[in-house]
């Protein structure tokens, strides 16, 4: 069967690396939305607590679940809440992004605890108008107001890009800071690492936690084993739809595991596994519960250990997503479905 291990040492080595490249002073933020990436919200939050300052959850059900695991860190909903009165009785942060947000609160006389989100070019979430940021700062004037966000478009290879948005942002943020001049000023986007002008008061950090970005570690390890060998002649294809054709005689390794458990379909015909020291590429299609290698220059390949994730070069998750030209977060959500 397909093994996945996740390694909780580089998750919190990851934390204290991502920490050494921070501003002073600069808060932790966790992003443990969906599932924390499908490493498990409890196990990882519980992990993190005693080392970051505040976590961001996709839901209020997550919220909700962390409190009542134990988390006492500020929790941070992203995107929208409309359950106002459990975000209150949890005392979970809530986003206000659009100028109606703010007119319900006020019609139904909720106080909850509020972030205010700014959109610098994602187009998401946040406040584009600065006309309506004004109103409904006005609207908010005696409210919990505690924070402002933006979410970044670009990682840190986008220099340009990134400046342009924080100039932006900084506009939103000088407004707020006239009306709630205590409020915490966070960015978010794990490549914001590299940046230190979009560090501010805090960073909201996601994918990086788990080797996400090239500064980390991977913290991940999949595995399985050969279950079966079969020799073929050139000119032979590989796998469903013939995607794969062997050019010489080649011995084809069928290994345990196919895109029901996690192996993203991306990887046929571009990334390699390792058996022993040996790296071998995958041919053919993924099936649904098996995939093919070559095992040509491998001796006795049956039941031989196959790692398709590791901290071996070129099987990283950042090794991984550039092969398999996969975002980072897709590949992550997809190679943790064996964990859930």
């Amino acid at each position: 069967m397909i093994s996945v291990q996740v390694n909780l040492h580089t998750i919190l080595k990851n934390v204290t690396t991502i920490k050494k490249f921070l501003c002073k002073g600069t808060k932790f933020c966790a992003v443990v939305k969906d599932n924390a990436y499908g490493f498990g919200l409890i196990r990882i939050s519980q992990l993190l607590a005693p080392y970051v300052d505040c976590f961001a959850v996709g839901s209020i059900a997550e919220g909700i679940t962390l409190r009542k695991a134990g988390i006492k860190q500020d929790i941070l909903i992203l995107g929208i809440c409309t359950d106002i009165l459990n975000a209150i009785k949890y005392n979970l942060i809530i986003t206000i992004e659009n100028t109606e947000q703010a007119i319900t609160l006020k019609r139904h006389k909720l106080h909850p605890r509020i972030h205010l989100a700014v959109n610098t070019g994602m187009n998401r979430f946040g406040f584009s108008s600065i006309h309506d940021f004004r109103e409904t700062i006005c609207l908010l004037a005696h409210e919990q107001v505690e924070g402002i966000y933006t979410h970044l478009a670009y990682e840190s290879d986008h220099q340009a890009a990134i400046k342009t948005a924080l100039e932006r942002f900084n506009k939103f943020v000088q407004i707020c800071r006239k009306h709630f001049p205590n409020i915490i000023v966070h960015a978010g986007c794990s490549g914001v690492v590299n940046y230190p002008a979009a560090h501010f008061d805090m960073v909201r950090i996601g994918k990086a936690l788990y080797g996400g970005v090239s500064e980390t570690h991977t913290a991940l390890t999949i595995t399985s084993r050969i279950i079966a060998i079969k020799k073929i002649n050139a000119g032979t294809t590989v796998g469903y739809n013939g995607t794969y054709t062997t050019e010489k005689a080649t011995v084809i390794g069928i290994v345990r595991g196919g895109y029901v458990n996690g192996i993203p379909t991306q990887f046929a015909n571009k990334v390699k596994v390792l058996v022993g020291k040996q790296l071998c590429p995958i041919i053919g299609r993924i099936c649904m519960d098996y995939f093919f290698i070559d095992v040509s220059q491998i001796t006795s390949p049956l039941t031989q250990t196959v790692t398709i994730v590791s901290t071996h070069p070129g099987q990283t998750l950042m090794d991984l997503s550039s092969q398999s030209q996969m975002i980072t977060c897709d590949l992550l959500h997809q190679l943790t479905t064996s964990l859930n």
